[in-house]
């Protein structure tokens, strides 16, 4: 129950204290210097651009010595954390979803959730969460242990919060292609469903 509540305060106020509109900003600015794309292929790049950032914190975290990398397992989770936020509230934003702070913290849950594979409805039980909680700390201890080893515990951290991020990253996507309908088709103005009906 502990562990429940303060993985929620920390997501909760990872997720309600963002800059949503430098990171609107920051979107909109994105989207212009990729206007060949569809609204799918730069929700691809956010997404492997936030994997990047996460392989490099996990392998700052580990470049400490033996014991001393584990000192660094609390920052690195809050780091990953507030870089995953900022990647789901800018998918949404991306595809023209506003959400309000509540939202954000579901979204941001929902997200975590999916990447550890959860699945959270539009309510969250302190009891998923808990489990949760757990899940993400437990891959944090386990990721610790490789730091042990210097090289490669550098390397495996790299890759694990990259592949961890990835995951999150395409189930998030999937959710809010869900929520917001399907990207556009550039140049091809409303999307056409089967029947050759405007959708």
């Amino acid at each position: 129950m502990k562990l429940a509540e303060s993985f929620l305060a920390l997501v909760k106020r990872a997720s309600t204290d963002l800059d949503v509109e430098t990171i609107r900003r920051d979107v909109h600015e994105f989207s212009l210097r990729h206007p060949g794309l569809s609204t799918r292929q730069k929700a691809g790049m956010m997404v492997a651009s936030t994997a990047r950032k996460a392989a490099l914190v996990g392998a700052a975290a580990s470049a400490p010595p033996g014991w001393a990398a584990l000192a660094a397992t609390a920052p690195e989770m809050t780091t990953l954390i507030v870089l995953q936020s900022r990647m789901i509230v800018g998918l949404h934003l991306l595809y023209g979803g506003d959400l309000d702070p509540e939202e954000r913290a579901l979204e941001v849950v929902a997200g975590l959730a999916a990447g550890a594979g959860l699945s959270v409805g539009r309510r969250l039980t302190v009891r998923l969460a808990e489990e949760l909680a757990v899940r993400l700390a437990g891959k944090m201890l386990g990721r610790q242990v490789a730091h042990l080893v210097p090289l490669a515990g550098i390397a495996a951290s790299a890759a694990l919060n990259y592949g961890a991020v990835s995951a999150v990253g395409r189930a998030v996507l999937a959710r809010v292609e869900r929520r917001w309908g399907p990207p556009e088709i550039p140049g091809r103005g409303g999307v056409l469903e089967a029947e050759g009906r405007i959708a």
